[in-house]
C-alpha cells in the first residue's frame, strides 16, 4: 500500500489468493468428493472416503445398461 491508502492490483490479487487458499469450496476436486460423498458419514472408520448410495446405485444401473446394449449390438452380429 503507497502513502495515500492506494493498493495496487498485486496486493489485492495476493490478500484473495491467502483467503481463499483454505475455503473447502474453492477447490474444485475437494467439493466434488464432498458433493458424491455419503451424506450421513463421509468417510469410513479407516478415514477412507464413502460414496453415497445413490451415486452407487447410478453407477450399478448405467453399467447394467451399458452391458444390456453391448449384449445385443454384438450378440446380434453372431
Amino acid at each position: 500500500m503507497d502513502t495515500h491508502g492506494h493498493v495496487s492490483a498485486g496486493e489485492v490479487r495476493t490478500a484473495l489468493r491467502a483467503l481463499y487458499a483454505n475455503d473447502p469450496e474453492s477447490n474444485l476436486q475437494n467439493a466434488l468428493l464432498r458433493s458424491l460423498s455419503d451424506d450421513l458419514k463421509p468417510l469410513d472408520a479407516r478415514g477412507r472416503w464413502k460414496p453415497s448410495p445413490l451415486l452407487i446405485l447410478v453407477l450399478v444401473l448405467l453399467a447394467a445398461m451399458v452391458a444390456v446394449f453391448c449384449y445385443f449390438t454384438l450378440g446380434a452380429s453372431q
